[in-house]
């Protein structure tokens, strides 16, 4: 797969783009965003896919399993509203992902998120599918230790790995490693670490550094993860 990589360097989040997603949020109507749609694209867009191609350009020179597509990285501002009852048609953020492919459709991103006020990166594994959770966990049975090392680096970076859901009981098959170091990890449903960034910081080009430090710090973690499932 190509990359397309000619996208500037980052040059930060104006303000405008800021005011926009407030503005949007309040004014959340179809109406109300066409008219402004060449802002949401110039002031929005258009950054964060020179945010994705610029940390892409760094991790391949680096040489790091992860990469930027600023095309297939990038969410979409629609809402699918489909089968729900919050029928707001737009996101009050955007969001783009670092993965192995460069597409948001990957196991294990790192993930951009710049709203006001709510501006945060985030990695690992949500949500998993049932065939990746047993690998994972048969993987921290087995690497208890080496897993364990992860999450202390990451602590020790100021990150915290965390669950969104969890098991009351120990999952089936994993009885007998109730008493396991990794006993707690194996009845998670996601693993996840995240930072959180402050409006100021995404408004200046240094935010790419920002974020390829993060990739750096939090790539052990989904390698762990991507070694599971490749087994």
């Amino acid at each position: 797969m190509t990359i397309p990589y000619d996208f500037p360097p980052f040059p930060g989040f104006r303000p405008e783009a800021l005011d926009f997603l407030r503005a949007l949020k309040q004014h959340n109507r179809r109406e109300w965003f066409k008219p402004r749609k060449a802002i949401y694209e110039d002031e929005v867009r258009w950054p964060m896919q020179c945010l994705v191609a610029d940390v892409g350009r760094e991790l391949a020179r680096r040489g790091l399993p992860l990469r930027g597509d600023p095309e297939l990285g990038l969410f979409r501002i629609y809402r699918d509203t489909r089968f729900s009852k919050d029928k707001r048609p737009y996101k009050t953020h955007i969001g783009a992902v670092l993965s192995r492919t460069g597409s948001r459709r990957d196991l294990g991103v790192v993930y951009i998120h710049v709203e006001p006020g709510e501006s945060f990166l985030g990695a690992g594994f949500w949500k998993p599918d049932a065939t990746f959770l047993r690998r994972w966990r048969r993987k921290m049975v087995q690497e208890s230790e080496a897993f364990l090392e992860i999450v202390h680096q990451l602590r020790a970076h100021g990150l915290t790995l965390e669950t969104d859901t969890a098991l009351k009981r120990m999952p089936r098959g994993f009885e007998e490693a109730a008493d396991s170091p990794v006993a707690e990890y194996l009845r998670w449903n996601s693993f996840l670490v995240s930072q959180d960034v402050p409006d100021e910081a995404v408004r200046h080009p240094e935010f790419a550094q920002t974020v390829l430090r993060f990739a750096e710090i939090v790539l052990p973690l989904l390698e762990f993860g991507w070694d599971a499932a490749d087994t």
